[in-house]
């Protein structure tokens, strides 16, 4: 092994997203293709001067014998991410899946469209397949808090949460309802697309928020029995405890209703909830609640309106959910609005009303 192999000993810190996509710079036969490939930059050995250095030495070390007409280093870019792009076969491909460190995510050209927007309008993703789901909704979500973090430092991590989801679009941008990919593209509900859509320049000014403080979620914790020892390995800190009153229902920006699916059909089910809200928006303030109740389900919330005289002030109300047991274990939805007389502010929080033994 030459000089450079040394490089492979050297990436016990490696981050690899490895996206294929079509050359066009360098012939790429069918077992060839090109690729990018992220590095963490401080894992780069003190022997090398340079990443470019290192990064051709990687592609260098992985290269097989029967690579040599293909092997192609392309570029080597040090920005906002580290790493290069080059063409590789399946043979070295997989010679990199299994260096130290490696963790690897692919994309692939798919043979159809991968989109449908309203009823008839098909989008194709040019040359990739596209996924969605929590591996890409998380850095989204994760920079739009930062945004909001940056633009109000006052805030807890429970406010920020709240205002990215009480001011998500349920819609898309045809205003049509969000699709499900999994169910054939039905509507989606709130256990697939949680609030929504979310829309960063509304969540800058949510009008209201749900916050909560770390001993509200040690109660839950509490409330769910966890032992002292349990709660310190959560916290990393012996300062709480389950002295205060314990409780299930966290002030959270949605209602979830659970029921025992073997409950004796049309035997009427009752739960409660009770929510503060933050005025973060003006003062002189008012609200009026708007409820869009689940089929077959009665939403109670008093009082029906809320009003504050001034900035950080908090009010708080209650909802009352009552429907019937079908015996079907039906998933119900709908949501509760707090709307601003202004109009500025709209505030929602989805209704799930499930069952617990679902599928079973």
């Amino acid at each position: 092994m030459h000089s450079t192999s040394l490089s492979l000993f050297h990436l016990s810190s490696l981050l690899l997203l490895l996206f294929t996509f079509h050359a066009t710079s360098a012939p790429v036969t069918d077992d060839f293709s090109t690729y990018i490939v992220h590095l963490d930059p401080s894992s780069r050995p003190e022997h090398f001067t340079t990443h470019q250095q290192w990064h051709s030495s990687i592609v260098s070390d992985v290269k097989s014998s029967t690579s040599s007409t293909h092997h192609h280093f392309s570029y080597s870019y040090q920005n906002a991410l580290h790493g290069f792009s080059a063409v590789l076969s399946q043979q070295e491909l997989q010679t990199l899946e299994n260096l130290p460190g490696s963790l690897v995510l692919a994309s692939w050209i798919p043979n159809g469209y991968t989109a449908t927007v309203g009823t008839n309008t098909l989008l194709s993703s040019e040359g990739f397949h596209l996924i969605s789901g929590t591996s890409m909704a998380c850095p989204h979500a994760s920079g739009v808090a930062a945004l909001l973090r940056g633009a109000h430092r006052e805030w807890s991590h429970a406010a920020i949460r709240s205002a990215m989801m009480t001011t998500a679009n349920e819609l898309d941008s045809s205003m049509m309802a969000i699709k499900d990919v999994g169910r054939n593209f039905t509507a989606a509900s709130p256990l697939a697309m949680g609030a929504g859509h979310v829309v960063p320049n509304k969540a800058m000014d949510p009008g209201l928020v749900y916050d909560a403080a770390p001993q509200d979620y040690v109660s839950l914790l509490c409330s769910m029995n966890f032992t002292r020892n349990q709660i310190m390995t959560i916290t990393r800190s012996n300062g709480y405890d389950c002295s205060e009153s314990s409780s299930l229902d966290l002030n959270y920006p949605s209602f979830v209703a659970f029921y025992d699916k073997n409950v004796t059909t049309g035997v009427m089910l009752t739960h409660r909830f009770r929510r503060v809200v933050t005025n973060v928006g003006g003062a002189g303030a008012r609200y009026e609640v708007k409820v869009v109740a689940p089929e077959g389900v009665k939403v109670t919330v008093w009082p029906k309106s809320l009003a504050f005289e001034k900035k950080n002030e908090q009010r708080d109300y209650n909802v009352e959910i009552v429907y019937p047991s079908d015996g079907k274990g039906r998933v119900l939805y709908g949501s509760i609005v707090w709307v601003e007389e202004s109009g500025k502010h709209a505030v929602r929080s989805p209704i799930v009303v499930a069952p617990t033994s679902a599928g079973k």
